[in-house]
């Protein structure tokens, strides 16, 4: 989260509502504030006192997507869990497709994702310039890195065993990331997608027009670091074991 005040009473609505979730499967949520200066951090602490399965974990600056997802993947890992799921905190996201994600992983695949251009996704209430870029990204992207299967490589609406996340971020010394813009989840995707047997996607309808809070997104410091990642070479940046790239 970085300045979602407006989103946050949808967000525990929708979350203190039903999430559909397999049999038997226990959950916990991990906020990440990152650097808010609204009041999410009181809004957030709150909902941890009410809600002991919620944990809030914070950084004292903004640090950007990519940061931000990596602090809640090391979370996750401690706790032990089967699969981390990734979700948007401005409520444009269903939290009935959960379950969908989960299922998948426990199915077997080792990334599920919740894609607009899966047959039978969308979204509403995206502007012309987002529209653009994610078609835009899908292309260039799919072109330069393809990924068997996969059409959405910049929704950060996803599911990972456990298992993968914890190799992966254990293979490197040095930055996981250099993507600090929202480019963060296509690089994360990229990467992880090196140590993935099985990726799959789940149908996502976008509710953007359901978002309360301001957009995050900088469009063109997000496009300059997609191109960025395109000139990376497979060699030395996303090439290994799994899934062909």
């Amino acid at each position: 989260m970085y300045n979602e005040e407006p989103s946050i009473p949808s967000l525990r609505g929708m979350f203190a509502g039903q999430l559909y979730l397999p049999p038997d499967c226990d959950h916990r949520i991990i906020i990440v504030n990152d650097g808010s200066n609204d009041k999410t951090p009181s809004l957030i602490a709150r909902w941890a006192d009410e809600d002991n399965q919620v944990t809030v974990l914070t950084h004292e600056r903004n640090m950007g997507l990519g940061e931000a997802i990596l602090t809640g993947f090391r979370e996750a890992i401690k706790m032990d869990c089967t699969c981390i799921v990734t979700i948007d905190a401005d409520a444009s996201h269903p939290v009935k497709v959960i379950n969908d994600l989960i299922n998948a992983i426990l199915s077997g695949a080792d990334i599920a994702i919740a894609s607009r251009f899966a047959e039978g996704g969308g979204q509403k209430g995206v502007s012309a310039s987002r529209r653009f870029l994610s078609f835009g990204a899908r292309i260039l992207l799919s072109t330069v890195f393809p990924l068997k299967g996969v059409r959405d490589y910049t929704t950060g609406f996803r599911a990972y065993r456990t298992a993968l996340v914890k190799k992966a971020l254990g293979l490197r010394d040095y930055p996981f990331l250099i993507c600090d813009t929202f480019a963060a989840t296509a690089e994360l995707l990229l990467k992880m997608a090196t140590q993935a047997h099985e990726i799959t996607e789940i149908p996502l309808l976008l509710r953007y027009d359901l978002k309360e809070s301001s957009s995050k997104l900088k469009l063109f410091p997000t496009i300059f670091e997609y191109l960025k990642l395109c000139r990376m070479t497979k060699e030395n940046c996303f090439l290994g074991k799994g899934i062909s790239i």
